[in-house]
């Protein structure tokens, strides 16, 4: 019989052969994943807008992302502004602003992105504000992107609106005494009113899933030929000397 110190090599070899097999099999699933998911986005943009009513908000949050078309009048009292920002390689700031529809749902509205001062950080962009009624057309999403949030949002001032890291529901919610759907229209179309919607299309970076699952699977092969190299030397002075054991 091998020794047992050769036992236990050969056993953490076929764990390891086990194991980065798997992770690379991993990888390639979640290239799958998000080829998928760019599938449905690339549907969703080239679709034609499903106009929304209220009674269709719960719809919309099934079937996101969903380009849509809502008309109401906006509720710039509660606007906020989401800072560190960037489109087009400027730094800047994002205007979520809620529109009111007929029946009175609330949905928040990502206006788009407007260049920050670069002089004067405190100072927020001036953008055009309408008024009357609006028919705004967008893509319908789960969230408006993250940033790494450090301290806290600062909150509305007279006069002046909130200036918030990142978006939240609830928080949104609290601060303004609204009800909202839990999504966010990315408005599309003219940017007459100062701000850019230059969005950019969802890149799935499968080259990156799969490079990962050639270097699990270049491992699991390198770890399987020195198993063998090692292993058949070790079986081979195993057999040429029978009384000897690795121990």
């Amino acid at each position: 019989m091998i020794g047992t110190r050769t036992a236990i090599a050969l056993i953490a070899a076929a764990a390891a052969i086990v194991l980065t097999v798997s992770l690379g099999n991993w990888q390639l699933r979640r290239a799958d994943e998000k080829l998928a998911l760019q599938a449905q986005w690339d549907r969703a943009w080239q679709s034609a807008p499903m106009s929304i009513a209220g009674a269709d908000v719960a719809v919309v949050a099934r079937q996101l992302p969903l380009r849509v078309q809502v008309r109401g009048r906006y509720l710039f009292e509660h606007e906020v502004w989401l800072e560190n920002r960037q489109m087009d390689g400027q730094a800047g700031l994002m205007l979520i602003a809620p529109l009111r529809l007929a029946d009175g749902t609330v949905v928040l509205v990502n206006r788009g992105f407007a260049r920050r001062d670069p002089r004067d950080r405190s100072k927020l962009p001036e953008v055009g504000r309408p008024r009357d009624e609006v028919t705004i057309e967008g893509l319908a999403v789960e969230q408006t992107a993250r940033v790494l949030q450090i301290g806290e949002n600062a909150p509305s001032r007279e006069g002046r609106p909130a200036v918030w890291q990142n978006l939240d529901f609830d928080a949104f919610e609290r601060a303004s005494g609204l009800a909202v759907a839990h999504w966010v229209v990315q408005q599309t179309g003219s940017s007459e009113d100062g701000l850019l919607r230059n969005w950019p299309r969802l890149s799935a970076g499968v080259d990156k899933h799969r490079g990962y699952a050639l270097q699990w699977y270049a491992l699991a092969g390198l770890i399987t030929a020195l198993t063998l190299f090692f292993g058949g030397r070790a079986l081979r002075r195993h057999l040429s000397a029978p009384g000897r054991t690795d121990d």
